[in-house]
């Protein structure tokens, strides 16, 4: 009972004299009540115990509490003259701000804070300035509660009028300079962005202009000025552009510094670094009191790494970046004290919360006298540059006219040999004029020839044309039912198609009917009742000879002989052995059974189809491959019968023996004969068609009809080829039986 009356009335009561300006409270004179709720009422904080103000300005950092301060007032020399005294509490980031003033009946209750429109201040200042009005000479006692998601400090001092404006008068003036000397330099690195089309110079011109938002958000000038009704403006920008200027200035000190080029790895962190940064700006949307937390962490933790960068880059050759670092430093040393002072380490008085502007006027006076200074050494090397390019050029005038006397002589003499020296050179020009006669004429020739030889392929095309069978022949031996794509790479191909109709002879197992006889009487029946027709059966075959141009196109008449010689005059008609004699004939005819190598090693694929009707309608096929397959659609999908793996010709292939497969198709059924060049044919980035796509389009295509399916396959190529030059010739015969 004794201990309270001496703790609740040890605060010290601040005497207003008039000899002096103004009054800092804190420690004695000022005493606070944390309310860490932030529930307790007016009534309920009169009756709690007040503490001494310990803390360094007045500054308890980043709390979610409110604090309830008290001090008492006595003005000595007060009357009747009413408002002689101003208090300021300098830190205009408070959100709510709750001032009780004792009345004779009572309490007046004064609200303010940057969560209220700005006119509602009855003082036009950034701060929060309150009248107050002493009647009497007795003391007064005050209450004062804040509550803030920024730090939360109370840098209460009590002025004169006079002193207080003038005080706001030497603040204006020192921040008009200050904010016009970075709108300046802003806009001088903008134009010279334009001028230089240099990005560094760009993004230090928007890390100025945006520090310079941001410094006015956090000073409260943004909000005296620029938005005074703007109350979520005046909460959120003052974290949001610390965010996006310290993006920037990591921006920039990586441009700048050319870190991709001399820091590649510290780089990585610096883009860790411009993120949390950003998530700063963005947490702040969410959690005002996080994002000040954070902010604190970002201010001290960028700058170490803006000019260890600095130095690292200096130390690999970027001279540039002495100043960089020294103006780096200086601003980080204003930046890191200011943090210091937000968190409470260091004291809040004038020059600690102005550090950052001091730190930045001199970091743009230091960059700029960087820039002035590169320009000075650029001057300086370009004078002396001209200086020793003078030198020079008096030198060799000195040098040249020694010269031109000595030349003077030496051209007297060699003006002689220059005459002589013509005299040939008119003979040379004549034999040179004879020789480009000579080769204009031999050109004359060449093309000549060369139109003779193109006139000698334009006949071979139409020769070879000539033996390959006509549409009328093909549609009189295979009916309407077929298509034919047939594209040479050149005028004339390596690739040819072919069909004849034949009647075999008459083979004595013919007669028989399905038993054979047993007894001689049996066969003579046989044989006067048995009806003597032979069936009729087409060969079509489709072939690919070694080369293409003007050799494949002798392979392809060469190919086209032997085969009319095989089927058709020599009635060899099992496809097996109808290849095996033709492989023979061309090892003959090229004299490739010899064993010499200088002989021609040329030779074919062939696709050879034998299709015999049947008496029920269907067709049985027999096919023998060199090298190229068969293929046939029929109700159950796609099939592909494998050829030999022997070529027709060629030095090892002189006994070669194939082999016969059969097959036997409903109408209606699908049969492809090919040659290579389809499949082979490559795209603009050199990628063949391919025979898996080649299979697909057979497929997709074997039910349209068959001028359609001709159609389908052309425009299919095209599509694919895209223009590309085309690899070797290409044939595909369809045929529907």
């Amino acid at each position: 009972m004794i201990s309270l009356p001496l703790l609740t009335t040890a605060q010290v009561t601040q005497t207003l004299v008039p000899e002096a300006s103004s009054y800092f409270l804190t420690k004695d004179k000022l005493y606070y009540l944390e309310d860490a709720d932030g529930k307790l009422s007016f009534e309920q904080v009169q009756q709690k115990t007040f503490s001494p103000v310990t803390k360094n300005a007045n500054n308890f950092g980043v709390s979610a509490s409110a604090f309830w301060f008290r001090f008492k007032l006595q003005n000595p020399s007060a009357g009747s003259k009413g408002i002689d005294w101003l208090m300021e509490l300098a830190h205009p980031l408070l959100d709510q701000v709750a001032l009780y003033i004792p009345q004779k009946k009572g309490w007046k209750k004064m609200m303010l804070g940057d969560h209220l429109p700005f006119g509602q201040r009855p003082i036009h200042s950034r701060h929060f300035v309150i009248p107050l009005d002493f009647t009497d000479n007795t003391t007064q006692t005050y209450y004062l509660r804040l509550q803030s998601t920024s730090t939360l400090q109370a840098p209460i001092t009590i002025y004169k009028p006079e002193a207080f404006y003038t005080k706001q008068n030497y603040e204006q003036a020192i921040f008009s300079l200050f904010y016009g000397i970075l709108l300046v330099m802003s806009l001088y690195n903008l134009f010279l962005f334009f001028s230089l089309k240099s990005r560094p110079y760009l993004l230090y011109s928007l890390a100025i202009f945006v520090g310079l938002v941001a410094n006015m958000s956090i000073k409260g000038q943004a909000f005296q000025l620029l938005w005074p009704q703007g109350i979520w403006l005046a909460n959120v920008f003052p974290i949001l552009f610390t965010a996006l200027f310290q993006s920037l200035l990591l921006l920039y000190t990586d441009s700048f510094l050319k870190l991709k080029k001399y820091a590649p790895r510290l780089r990585k962190f610096f883009f860790a670094l411009i993120v949390l940064s950003l998530f700063m700006g963005v947490a702040n949307f969410f959690n005002a009191r996080l994002g000040t937390k954070l902010s604190i962490v970002v201010n001290i933790t960028n700058m170490p790494f803006v000019i260890a960068a600095g130095i690292i880059c200096y130390r690999k050759g970027l001279i540039a970046a002495r100043f960089f670092i020294l103006a780096w430093v200086i601003f980080a040393s204003g930046v890191v004290m200011n943090a210091l002072t937000l968190a409470g380490v260091l004291p809040f008085n004038f020059v600690t919360k102005n550090l950052i502007d001091v730190g930045g006027a001199l970091n743009v006076i230091l960059l700029s006298l960087a820039l002035a200074d590169s320009y000075q050494q650029f001057k300086r090397e370009k004078e002396e540059a001209q200086r020793k390019m003078l030198e020079m050029q008096q030198e060799t005038n000195e040098q040249l006219e020694q010269k031109v006397q000595e030349r003077t002589q030496e051209l007297q003499l060699k003006n002689n040999e220059v005459l002589t020296q013509n005299e040939e050179l008119q003979q040379q020009q004549e034999e040179i004029m004879a020789q480009n006669e000579f080769i204009a004429d031999t050109n004359l020739k060449l093309k000549r020839e060369s139109n003779k030889t193109k006139d000698s392929i334009q006949a071979a095309s139409a020769i070879q044309n000539a033996i390959l069978p006509s549409a009328e022949r093909m549609t009189d031996l295979l009916g309407p039912k077929y298509f034919v794509l047939y594209q040479p790479k050149d005028i004339v191909s390596g690739d040819f198609y072919w069909i004849s109709k034949v009647k075999p002879k008459f083979k004595i197992e013919d007669l028989w009917q399905t038993n054979q006889p047993k007894t001689e009487k049996e066969a003579i029946l046989q044989l006067t009742t048995k009806t003597l027709n032979a069936k009729e059966v087409i060969f079509i075959a489709v072939v690919d000879c070694t080369g293409h141009g003007v050799p494949g196109a002798f392979m392809s008449m060469i190919g086209n002989s032997l085969l009319n010689e095989i089927i058709n005059e020599s009635l060899i008609l099992e496809t097996d052995k109808i290849l095996t004699r033709l492989n023979e004939k061309l090892n003959k005819e090229l004299r490739q059974n010899q064993g010499k190598r200088g002989n021609l090693n040329h030779g074919m694929d062939v696709c050879l189809c034998k299709l015999e009707k049947q008496n029920d309608g269907s067709t049985k096929v027999h096919f023998t491959g060199a090298k190229r397959p068969l293929y046939y659609i029929n109700q159950e999908g796609l099939h592909e019968l494998r050829g030999d793996r022997i070529s027709i010709g060629g030095y090892h292939n002189t006994n070669a023996q194939f082999t016969v497969q059969t097959i036997e198709l409903q109408p209606g059924d699908m049969l492809y004969l090919t040659t290579d060049g389809m499949v082979d044919s490559p795209n603009p980035r050199r990628k063949s068609f391919g025979t898996l796509r080649f299979k697909n389009l057979m497929e997709a295509s074997a039910t349209l009809p068959i001028e359609q399916q001709g159609q389908q396959f052309a425009q299919t190529l095209e599509d694919y080829r895209k223009g590309t030059e085309q690899r070797d010739d290409i044939t595909v015969l369809g045929l529907r039986v």
